[in-house]
């Protein structure tokens, strides 16, 4: 019998633990498979590190819900460590090789004393108390080292969900090691592991999926528009996800800028809210917005919870991350619902879309390439048509949402029987 068996027949009750700072993709992968999960074989308990607008909707679920204030505590950073940082010997220590080393081996020394070892604890205990059978990391190893922990201490199998890029140091990899399966969000993610010395048995690639019987659904176009402050006549160009500086809000306005020259009926839309941890990022995109007066084609707007009708609203979505993507769910979504794509050709981008198929691919961060990639799909509406058809025919064959909780609960079963 495995050691991880808890009885024939039983329910396995699985704790899911979200560190994400605020709503975006992993929560909204984390939603998609528990509305589908098998309740007859898991039952599942979430906790989430900060009480984000998506917590009610699994509280909607019937999940026990957990919610905890992490970000806003910032109670792995004393007051005094904030202090230390500015000081004139730290300045100095900083200043050479071996004086930096020192100086993050300080720093990860405090964030293991005061944010994850007590975190870990609390976790463990929650684990008992809930009588938990597996725990299930949300974000990636850096990301979730309590989670892995806490598990270990427990005595119960941990999978680690990695929807993000990762160096894997020391004490990462010794963590990694505790591991019991890893799910990856994309190639791209896993080939960092494979790098990190992680065995690729131990470890499988299940892509997000989206419910595609959600964007078959008639939407209400117009009012959806007017919703967003956009007209029925517009050219809706769109950016959907979290305010973060890598996400590229900032090259997607220049770009725009030089579209409404070429295209007067366009509008550029950017949805989403800033992060905990910058949030002056929001306002440095106003302020750009009118250093390149687009007052009259770029509206802000925050994040929307209603996907499908966000995503018919629009004409193009655009994904313009100047970093690698670790999957970039918002594809998925508009070619769900039949939109052509624009996307910096890093990351995961090519696992989805097809350069010149679903949509178009452009260098990251080339605002002209971006610009010329967006005027040609809005000016070329049988070909964006086209694409949009291919799209949707690519989520429906690769990313449904069945396959990736079927894939998900494979790995439970590998674990728990």
């Amino acid at each position: 019998m495995n050691k991880y068996a808890h009885g024939a027949g039983r329910r396995h009750r699985v704790l899911y633990v979200d560190t994400a700072p605020t709503a975006g993709g992993s929560v909204v992968s984390l939603y998609e498979l528990l509305r589908k999960l098998d309740r007859s074989r898991y039952e599942p308990v979430v906790l989430s590190y900060t009480p984000h607008p998506y917590v009610d909707n699994f509280r909607a679920l019937g999940v026990d819900m957990i919610v905890w204030n992490v970000y806003a505590a910032q109670n792995h950073r004393p007051e005094w460590v904030k202090e230390a940082r500015k000081s004139a010997p730290v300045h100095w220590l900083r200043r050479t090789a071996r004086g930096s080393r020192l100086y993050h081996a300080l720093g990860f020394s405090m964030l293991l004393m005061h944010r994850v070892w007590p975190h870990a604890q609390a976790l463990r205990d929650i684990i008992c108390q809930k009588k938990v059978d597996l725990l299930h990391t949300n974000i990636r190893v850096g990301h979730d080292r309590e989670g892995i922990i806490a598990a270990k201490m427990a005595g119960i199998p941990c999978v680690s969900h990695v929807r993000d890029f990762e160096e894997l140091g020391w004490f990462d990899r010794k963590l990694a090691g505790m591991v019991s399966a890893f799910i990856y969000i994309s190639e791209a993610v896993q080939k960092c592991h494979l790098q990190a010395g992680v065995p690729r048995d131990k470890g499988r690639v299940v892509y997000n999926a989206v419910d595609t019987s959600a964007f078959t659904v008639t939407p209400d176009v117009l009012g959806g528009r007017n919703s967003l402050g956009l007209a029925s006549d517009d050219l809706v160009v769109g950016m959907v996800g979290r305010l973060e500086r890598w996400k590229g809000q900032d090259v997607f306005l220049r770009a725009i800028a030089l579209v409404k020259d070429a295209v007067p009926q366009a509008k550029g839309i950017v949805i989403g809210d800033p992060v905990p941890y910058d949030p002056d990022y929001g306002h440095l995109l106003w302020a750009l917005c009118d250093e390149l007066d687009l007052s009259r084609w770029v509206v802000f707007r925050p994040f929307q919870q209603d996907v499908p009708t966000i995503m018919a609203a629009l004409d193009l979505l655009v994904l313009a991350s100047t970093s690698p993507e670790p999957f970039g769910r918002v594809l998925i979504e508009a070619m769900a619902a039949g939109k052509p794509v624009v996307a910096t050709d890093a990351g995961a981008a090519r696992e989805i879309v097809d350069d010149g198929i679903q949509g178009l691919l452009v260098p990251p961060g080339d605002v002209r390439a971006l610009a010329a990639a967006i005027v040609h799909i809005l000016t070329h509406r049988d070909e964006a048509a086209a694409m949009g058809k291919r799209g949707q025919a690519r989520v429906r064959q690769q990313f449904d949402v069945q396959q990736y909780v079927d894939s998900v609960q494979a790995v439970y079963r590998d674990l728990l029987a």
